[in-house]
C-alpha cells in the first residue's frame, strides 16, 4: 500500500481524479499479484495508492508520460528544479510559453509540466486546436508542493511499471490472464468540457465503443476489469453480466470557480467484490 499524504498518493493534481474514491476503487483490485494496467494514466492516483508489484501506465499525453518517466528516474532533480521556479502569475505565464515552445522529453519539460499542473486552474489539462496548453493561473490557494518524500515514493513505485506513450487500444491489448485493468476514460460529451481532454484529438463516442470492445476481449483472455464513467451517460455496449457500483465525486462545472457540485459516477466490474469503506 502506498504512502498516505495530505496531498494524496500522487505528485500530480488532475481534473476528474478519483482521489476521494480510492477505497472503493482499490477494493476492486482483489488480487494484488495481478499486473496492473491503466490505459488513461492521468495522475495515476489509484496506481500510487495501491502500489502494485508490476504495472503498465499508458497515455496519449506525451508531456505526462515524460513527467512520470523523469520522476521515476530522478525525483530529487525534478523536485529541486520545481522549487527554483517562482510561484506567481507572471512566472506562470512565462513557464507556460516556454512549455508550449519547448520539447516533450527531458528534465525541464517535465518540471514545467508539473509546475503548470500544480499551479493551473483546477489541475486541468486542456489544449487548443493547435495543441498548446492554455489553462490560466489558478491563484494563490494551491498550497505547498508535495514533499520530496512523496516524489521519491512515487519514483520507487514507477520503477515497477512500464510507462508508455501510446493510444489506449495498444495498452489494453497487452492485458493477459494475470492482468487487472483500471480504465477511467475522458467524457466525450461537449457539455462536460472541463473533464474532456480536448485539443488536437478528443476522445469521442467511437473511442468509447472501441474501449468497451477491447475490455470485453481482455476479459475473454482472463483479465479483471474495472471501468469508471459518468452515471448520467449510460454505456449501452457494456456486457450484460458486468456489475455496477454507484459513487459520488465532486466536480467543478463549466470551468468556473464556485461551481462545484456532487456528481454520480459508476464503477463497472466484470466480477463481484466487497466494497471498501
Amino acid at each position: 500500500m502506498a504512502r498516505k499524504s495530505g496531498h494524496g498518493p500522487s505528485f500530480l493534481r488532475w481534473a476528474g481524479s478519483k482521489r476521494k474514491s480510492l477505497a472503493l476503487l482499490g477494493a476492486s483490485m482483489r488480487d494484488r499479484s495481478r499486473h496492473y494496467i491503466e490505459p488513461f494514466a492521468g495522475s495515476a492516483a489509484l496506481f500510487f495508492d495501491l502500489g502494485p508489484q508490476t504495472g503498465t501506465l499508458g497515455d496519449l499525453n506525451g508531456h505526462l508520460i515524460n513527467a512520470l518517466q523523469q520522476v521515476r528516474d530522478r525525483p530529487a532533480a525534478v523536485y529541486s528544479a520545481l522549487l527554483d521556479i517562482e510561484r506567481s502569475p507572471e512566472a506562470y505565464y512565462v513557464i507556460r510559453t516556454r512549455f508550449n515552445e519547448g520539447g516533450r522529453v527531458g528534465l525541464m519539460p517535465a518540471v514545467h509540466f508539473i509546475y503548470l499542473n500544480r499551479n493551473c486552474f483546477n489541475g486541468l489539462w486542456r489544449t487548443n486546436l493547435a495543441g498548446l496548453f492554455n489553462v490560466p493561473f489558478g491563484g494563490y490557494e494551491m498550497g505547498a508542493y508535495p514533499p520530496l518524500a512523496l516524489f521519491e515514493h512515487c519514483s520507487n513505485l514507477l520503477a515497477r511499471a512500464t510507462i508508455t506513450h501510446q493510444d489506449f487500444r495498444k495498452t489494453v491489448a497487452t492485458a493477459g490472464a494475470d492482468s487487472f485493468i483500471y480504465a477511467d476514460p475522458p467524457y466525450f460529451t461537449a457539455s462536460e468540457r472541463v473533464f474532456v481532454e480536448y485539443g488536437e484529438r478528443s476522445f469521442g463516442e467511437d473511442d468509447l465503443n472501441d474501449l468497451i470492445r477491447l475490455l470485453a476481449d481482455a476479459e475473454e483472455r482472463g483479465a479483471e476489469i474495472a471501468l469508471t464513467y459518468n452515471a448520467a451517460m449510460p454505456i449501452d455496449a457494456l456486457p450484460d453480466h458486468w456489475r455496477s457500483h454507484r459513487f459520488s465525486v465532486t466536480r467543478n462545472v463549466g470551468g468556473f470557480s464556485g461551481a462545484r457540485k456532487k456528481q454520480e459516477e459508476i464503477l463497472y466490474t466484470n466480477f463481484d467484490f466487497a466494497e471498501g469503506n
